[in-house]
């Protein structure tokens, strides 16, 4: 599948709905927010659909058409940074109804569910993408798109610092902040601050950490109690593991925690070096994601949930 098919289906849509995986994250509301500028200058009538506002992210919606469910029914479907079907909660029954289906996305455990997939495991993000299809189609940059990519390209690369960095991406970030706003601003909010409650959480998984079956691999969690003590919202809790990783020593780190107020559902997040392929890992309880980083939903209680990780980390290992 290339661009200028999906773009044709684009150019012919009528109605647009525009969505990506559960607890979207930069990358995914940048990319869709960038794909809504796009449907925009093609004149077509398009919905971001945001399963929820994020306060870290709310300034790339300014002048964006979204909204957090649909009372009419669309004929296109564009799943950006979407795995499988599975990760669109919720809105897979617009999905479903859709006559037209993209998918774009770099996840490698992508399962291209939809009529048109442009998949690249390559990439360095779902936005460096868009960033590509733009291009494509000869799509004028404006701020708002050049600020959502950076965005995605940021987030998702961790500053510029994961693997998946390429020359392709830094070029695009070349052309981006040559455009009108404050990226280096952007930098320091996304990657560098962190509110007082994700200190405190980050404290409490340190404390909880313990080492696995091998010297690099650890587990850790927090508990409903803990973010209730540090008046912690969600978004506090999502730069906790990427926290972890950084602790000297840290080749591989599952950390697990409360997903909403739901005590027998928690979230599973790992990160990894190489030649620990977390991805795959995660595939084993219908969660996916990246080599060095994915994630996946487990039903149980908190201790189940741990032993079941761990035991399924260590034999994962040794096979």
């Amino acid at each position: 599948m290339n661009f200028k098919a999906i773009l044709e289906v684009i150019k012919n849509a009528n109605s647009i709905v525009i969505s990506a995986h559960t607890n979207p994250d930069g990358d995914a509301i940048g990319a869709m927010v960038a794909m809504g500028h796009l449907c925009a200058y093609y004149k077509k009538s398009y919905t971001v659909l945001l399963e929820q506002s994020s306060k870290a992210f709310s300034y790339l919606l300014k002048g964006c058409h979204y909204a957090f469910d649909l009372k009419d029914t669309v004929d296109t479907f564009i799943a950006l940074d979407c795995g499988n079907l599975e990760r669109l909660v919720g809105y897979d029954a617009y999905f479903d109804k859709a006559q037209h289906t993209i998918n774009i996305d770099h996840h490698i455990s992508n399962t291209k569910f939809a009529q048109y997939n442009y998949v690249d495991a390559e990439a360095s993000s779902t936005s460096e993408l868009i960033y590509r299809l733009i291009k494509e189609g000869n799509i004028p940059v404006n701020v708002e798109i050049a600020k959502a990519l950076y965005t995605g390209l940021l987030t998702d690369t961790g500053g510029f610092r994961h693997s998946c960095t390429c020359p392709s991406t830094l070029l695009a970030v070349a052309e981006l902040i040559q455009f009108p706003f404050n990226f280096s601003e952007l930098y320091e909010k996304i990657l560098c601050e962190k509110s007082l409650a994700t200190a405190k959480l980050q404290a409490k998984a340190v404390e909880h950490m313990k080492q696995m079956n091998k010297p690099g691999m650890y587990l850790s969690y927090i508990t409903s109690e803990d973010i209730a003590r540090s008046e912690a919202s969600k978004e506090d809790i999502d730069g906790v593991v990427s926290y972890l990783k950084t602790i000297k020593g840290t080749e591989l780190i599952a950390f697990i925690y409360p997903k909403g107020t739901d005590s027998q559902t928690y979230k599973l997040s790992m990160r990894s070096n190489p030649p620990f392929n977390v991805a795959a890992f995660c595939e084993q309880f219908n969660g996916g994601g990246h080599e060095r980083a994915a994630g996946a939903t487990l039903e149980g209680t908190l201790e189940e949930v741990l032993k079941h990780v761990q035991d399924a980390t260590c034999a994962f290992m040794e096979s």
